[in-house]
């Protein structure tokens, strides 16, 4: 009688151990993405691979966009979305991204892609002359009290450098321009610049 009950006790006590060592092997994956970041142009296709410590391990994500399409929900081992800027400031795809391996999940991953936005060549006449009549009103249009028009084409395209010298200075400095106005934005400053890039264009 001792002896079945010992061996009973054996037994109970080997079940025991095993549930243990099963329950200490679940051991949570570690995710890699690779890369953490990137950075494409609209209309792109992102490239980012996901390892992890443990083989087998499988990949789930979730996306939340800003100001860009194309990236969805999924799982797999490779991020592979075309997203496309949907305006004309640069915009974000965040991916959220859960290793899971024998039924155990890891820690999940964030991966941001910045998409930027394929900018046409910047003319005059589509882009600056509205930029600056919009901002320089009424100084430097035609009836205005300063002699340099903006909404001339050559006068603008020969004072060009000092129209971007001006609008960098910080409001309230010596010869800050819009004068009385708020600083001109970074995308608009941008679009200046791309002017003088892309050949000072008139149409």
């Amino acid at each position: 009688m001792k002896t079945k009950i010992f061996a009973l006790l054996m037994f109970s006590s080997l079940l025991f151990m095993n549930s243990c060592t099963k329950e200490d092997d679940a051991v949570p994956p570690v995710a890699t993405a690779t890369p953490a970041t990137q950075t494409i142009t609209s209309g792109t296709a992102t490239s980012v691979a996901l390892t992890s410590s443990i083989s087998g391990t499988t990949f789930s994500w979730t996306v939340v966009q800003s100001g860009v399409s194309g990236a969805t929900p999924g799982s797999g081992t490779n991020i592979a979305h075309t997203l496309v800027a949907t305006g004309e400031v640069a915009g974000t795809a965040t991916y959220l991204i859960t290793p899971t391996a024998n039924g155990t999940m890891g820690s999940p991953v964030s991966v941001t892609i910045t998409v930027n936005p394929v900018i046409a060549i910047v003319t005059y006449t589509v882009n600056i002359k509205p930029l600056l009549v919009n901002s320089c009103t009424p100084c430097h249009v035609a009836g205005g009290s300063n002699p340099n028009k903006w909404d001339s084409y050559a006068t603008t395209k020969s004072n060009i450098n000092g129209i971007l010298d001006r609008v960098q200075r910080e409001s309230g400095a010596a010869g800050f321009m819009p004068v009385g106005g708020p600083k001109l934005s970074a995308t608009n400053i941008s679009l200046l610049k791309k002017w003088v890039t892309d050949g000072l264009l008139e149409n």
